[in-house]
């Protein structure tokens, strides 16, 4: 179809860009192998083939008071982008979430005659909604993998197409619950809750202590469990070891998978613990400077994604100062013990997985690019 080979520029900021971009990376690379692509990325992107300019692990930040700290590095990063940029004048580049880096780049971009696909949208319908103004200028293909989106985008003038979720094309996983459980050295008769405080170092010291505090509160209160730590690549959870609690590193996933339950910190996390079918209890807190300005240009009524979703909260959202111990266990209780509860929430999952479209999110999104690159 090619007769030239083409660089693209990816950008992929965060890990769950990273995994997202690699799927795409790789549906891409099968129908075009003479692409080549550079850019932002991390392990799944580089393995995938990408040469990476910056490592996605050095550029995870959150909130406003986070990215004043990082921001001599962040514009360092983003100058030597733009000057690979004007060195490899690249076919077109594809952004992958990641809004406050991202839409700057798009302007650069744009004034350069480079089109952009920006894959998995902003979600500028929860904050900063101004900002669609700049996709609407700067980028000229938006790849939408929630299912509202597209029609929000349409209503302010941009048009986005909606692919489904990456995440329903998970493969199975090549272990059983049965043999998760005994590589933890766990009971499969007593009730299993998975710890997943973050990605970022930022987020585990924030919310670690508070998930860990909520599993003692409900063992006072009675219940018999044991509790495995999801643990993100990158991230540090020193001084929890002595707790009694088993962390999976290997494939934190697994951990959220094969749980009864689970306490999540708000994000892709969440979302995930919705397809798996575990009910779970959200969690964020940030800095007081930055949850400042956040509760103040926010949008949106619910944090978590299943919530969005299914219009209601489905999966309790407790923030800032409501996400203590004591709350977390008397949210979480219920969903482990209370069947009417479990009724209602098994439902609403069921509603969020209906909602997504059918697996090949990768797939149509590689087919719209490639469309593009023609």
């Amino acid at each position: 179809m090619f007769t030239n080979k083409k660089t693209i520029l990816i950008v992929a900021g965060e890990e769950s860009g990273d995994l997202h971009g690699s799927s795409l990376v790789g549906e891409m690379d099968q129908r075009m192998p003479e692409l080549s692509f550079f850019g932002i990325g991390g392990d799944r992107l580089q393995d995938g083939g990408v040469e990476t300019i910056e490592h996605t692990d050095n550029m995870a930040v959150m909130g406003f008071s986070e990215v004043v700290s990082k921001y001599r590095f962040l514009r360092k990063v983003f100058q030597n982008i733009v000057k690979e940029i004007d060195r490899r004048n690249p076919e077109r580049a594809i952004l992958i979430d990641y809004p406050g880096f991202n839409l700057r780049l798009a302007k650069k971009l744009k004034e350069r005659g480079i089109p952009v696909t920006y894959f998995i949208s902003p979600q500028v319908w929860a904050w900063k909604e101004k900002r669609v103004e700049v996709i609407r200028e700067c980028v000229d293909q938006l790849i939408c993998i929630f299912p509202f989106e597209e029609a929000w985008y349409a209503k302010r003038g941009v048009d986005a197409t909606f692919v489904g979720h990456p995440f329903m094309d998970m493969p199975e996983p090549e272990i059983s619950r049965e043999e998760f459980l005994q590589q933890h050295k766990f009971d499969p008769d007593r009730t299993t809750i998975a710890l997943m405080p973050g990605s970022r170092q930022q987020e585990v010291n924030r919310h670690l202590s508070v998930m860990v505090k909520s599993l003692f509160n409900l063992r006072q209160r009675g219940m018999n469990l044991q509790a495995v730590i999801g643990k993100a690549p990158g991230v540090n959870i020193r001084g929890v070891n002595h707790h009694g609690l088993s962390i999976e590193e290997a494939n934190p996933q697994l951990a959220l998978r094969f749980a009864d339950g689970a306490v999540v910190a708000s994000g892709t996390i969440s979302f995930e613990a919705a397809l798996y079918n575990t009910p779970s209890v959200v969690i964020y807190k940030l800095s007081p400077f930055t949850w400042f300005f956040a509760k103040r240009i926010a949008k949106v009524k619910h944090v978590s994604m299943p919530n969005l979703i299914a219009g209601r909260e489905l999966f309790p959202e407790l923030l800032q100062e409501k996400a203590t111990p004591e709350l977390v266990a008397a949210n979480l209780q219920p969903l482990l013990a209370d069947e009417e509860k479990q009724d209602e929430i098994y439902s609403g999952m069921a509603e969020v997985q209906n909602a997504m479209g059918e697996p090949g999110a990768a797939k149509r999104a590689a087919k719209l690019i490639l469309q593009k690159l023609e």
